[in-house]
């Protein structure tokens, strides 16, 4: 038996207590009484399906919803076919949606307390399984912080009850339930592409059904998308200025290598400053320059950088006993001064994260020209990243032009004069930094992309059972 299942069995031993009602036929009252009682006894944390269930039936004093004295309703029909097509959108079926047309066909038949039991039994079970697929059809079916260390986390905000309670006398049922997928352009398009493969009986087809239900689950962890957003999939190399469903720009990239990988976060990108300073991280401190400057003290003056005590003073490296320094009690810390040359480039684009990680330019330009470019500490390096800021600033005063080039200009000037520039931005632009292995972004043809930090087969062996069936031709229309 499933968890859904085990998590309304109380309801449904209970039904056969209900042999004992009254030989004429109930009304909707003795239903919702029924109801009441069968789910009085369902256990578990509100959060979870029971307490679910019982919270949509509070909603509505216990009446049915799905089925009434004639049998199921129109909506409940389009929910069980729903149900049925769960493959159309990578989704796995239910143990609760097992048998429910057969019990959808019985309810005109049979004796008055047999009918009873048989719609408490659809109203539970229907319940049960359209909310448990309207949460995986939004959030997706596992909680992303099981699996990696991200700042992802499944939408908070969303409620499967109270969606289910607002579309469920919806005359297009069906669609409107179906509007609580996401509406991100990406995901549109993977959903896209996952249901034409049911035209195409192929071992390809068969092969990529696992991948595509992972990265449509990776889709559905993100939180809603806004109008506009800078997107980076690791795994593509790319960022992607994005509004609406068009792709407006594209950047090529660097991110982070397996060792040190970019997480998959999302932020608002709210300022952006021009010739950074670089406070080299502690770690790339220790690890990289105290061997640099054991061999050699100058190592700092050559490359333009600033070593400062813990009070802020300017210290000489030539004067510190480098072999008495390890990495656990470097007491010190490293700035480069703001030039061209200097780890950051001419602009950084920071953007509150728990992981301290940033966009921004690089002096190392030839590596945009290799295919593959896992390169960096984690941080993301941009390819004409002046034209992104550029870009952002035209778009923050799209009405006011002038004053947009006016922006432009000042950017310019503190870039050739290396003198540092905050750009706050009138309209923060969403920063999501997304990990697709699989993705339909540049049109119709679904596309694979190496699975750079080998995160699939872990995502894959969480989502557990079968490979997720093509839709049948019917199922995805």
């Amino acid at each position: 038996m499933s968890q859904l299942a085990r998590f309304l069995r109380p309801a449904w031993l209970l039904l056969a207590t209900l042999s004992a009602a009254p030989a004429a036929a109930q009304s909707e009252a003795d239903v919702a009484e029924a109801l009441r009682q069968a789910l009085a006894v369902v256990p578990g944390p509100v959060g979870e399906l029971p307490a679910q269930v019982r919270r949509f039936y509070e909603a509505v004093n216990y009446a049915p919803v799905w089925t009434d004295a004639a049998g199921g309703r129109s909506a409940a029909r389009a929910g069980h076919r729903l149900l049925q097509n769960a493959a159309a959108y990578g989704l796995p079926p239910t143990e609760l949606a097992a048998g429910l047309g057969s019990l959808l066909d019985s309810l005109a038949t049979g004796a008055p307390a047999a009918r009873l039991r048989t719609r408490v039994e659809v109203e539970t079970r229907l319940t049960g399984a359209l909310l448990r697929f309207t949460s995986q059809l939004r959030r997706g079916q596992l909680n992303p912080a099981t699996l990696q260390p991200a700042s992802c986390a499944p939408d908070s905000v969303f409620d499967p009850v109270f969606w289910l309670l607002s579309v469920r006398s919806c005359p297009d049922f069906t669609r409107q339930l179906l509007a609580a997928q996401p509406r991100s352009r990406s995901y549109v398009r993977l959903l896209g592409a996952w249901q034409r493969l049911q035209r195409t009986d192929s071992a390809a087809a068969r092969r990529l059904a696992w991948p595509v239900a992972a990265n449509l689950e990776r889709l559905r962890w993100e939180p809603a998308a806004d109008s506009f957003a800078l997107v980076v999939n690791v795994p593509a190399y790319t960022l992607q200025a994005v509004r609406g469903a068009r792709v407006v720009r594209t950047f090529r990239v660097v991110v982070g290598g397996p060792s040190t990988p970019t997480p998959e976060l999302y932020s608002r990108l709210r300022f952006f400053e021009t010739s950074p300073q670089w406070k080299v991280p502690r770690s790339i401190a220790t690890r990289e320059m105290l061997p640099r400057l054991r061999r050699n003290p100058g190592y700092l003056a050559d490359n333009n950088y600033q070593l400062y005590d813990r009070a802020g003073k300017v210290v000489n490296p030539q004067r510190v006993d480098w072999k008495s320094v390890t990495a656990e009690t470097f007491p010190y810390t490293i700035r480069q001064a703001a030039t061209s040359d200097n780890a950051l480039g001419n602009v950084v684009f920071r953007f509150p994260n728990p992981h301290d990680i940033f966009l921004h330019d690089t002096p190392s330009r030839k590596l945009f020209a290799q295919p593959r470019r896992a390169l960096s500490h984690g941080c993301i390096r941009v390819e004409n990243p002046l034209q992104l800021a550029v870009f952002l600033l035209r778009r923050d005063y799209a009405d006011q032009p002038r004053l947009a080039q006016r922006n432009v200009q000042r950017m310019w000037d503190s870039v050739y004069g290396g003198y540092s520039k905050y750009f706050p931005l009138r309209y923060p632009a969403s920063i999501i930094v997304r990990y697709l292995t699989c993705h339909a972004d540049d049109g119709p043809t679904l596309r694979q992309l190496p699975d750079v930090y080998g995160r699939d087969a872990e995502l894959i062996a969480a989502l557990q059972g079968p490979a997720p069936e093509l839709p049948s031709a019917t199922a995805a229309e």
